[in-house]
């Protein structure tokens, strides 16, 4: 299960949305708790993943550690990227981010089912000299959008 984790974080690393929902379940939920974004099954995934990688083409992940508990991996590492493209109605700024990440990801049939991600979105904000208010409506019109 942790191979599976590790296969995902690194097709994520390279932007490779294709390489990223090989390792997902074809139900699988994908919560960006920060964002307040929850994606449901591989296609809405790809469309968030694909996004996401347009607006931080450079996105990394380092994790620290991987545990395995039943079906559950937990983890913790770094993430980090920098702002190239618009996200969510929000401009580039050209700046960059690197922060810490705690996710745990469901595992079934040897595929991703669920996946909860959380990071500091203030923090993040603040590295890319946006407002965390301003920010906070944007994600909030682009989920009431969808």
């Amino acid at each position: 299960m942790e191979q599976t984790v590790r296969a995902y974080a690194e097709a994520k690393s390279r932007a490779d949305t294709g390489a990223a929902l090989a390792q997902c379940h074809p139900d699988v939920v994908i919560e960006t708790v920060p964002f307040r974004a929850v994606a449901h099954g591989t296609a809405e995934a790809g469309r968030q993943f694909t996004g996401f990688f347009r607006a931080f083409p450079d996105y990394r992940v380092h994790a620290d550690y991987l545990r395995t508990a039943g079906n559950l991996v937990v983890g913790a590492g770094t993430i980090s990227a920098t702002m190239r493209g618009a996200l969510a109605g929000i401009d580039p700024t050209g700046k960059s981010f690197e922060l810490p990440f705690a996710c745990h990801w469901q595992v079934r049939d040897g595929l991703i089912a669920h996946e909860r991600f959380f990071f500091d979105f203030h923090w993040m904000c603040e590295q890319l000299g946006l407002s965390t208010d301003e920010a906070g409506k944007r994600f909030t019109e682009w989920r009431e959008a969808a």
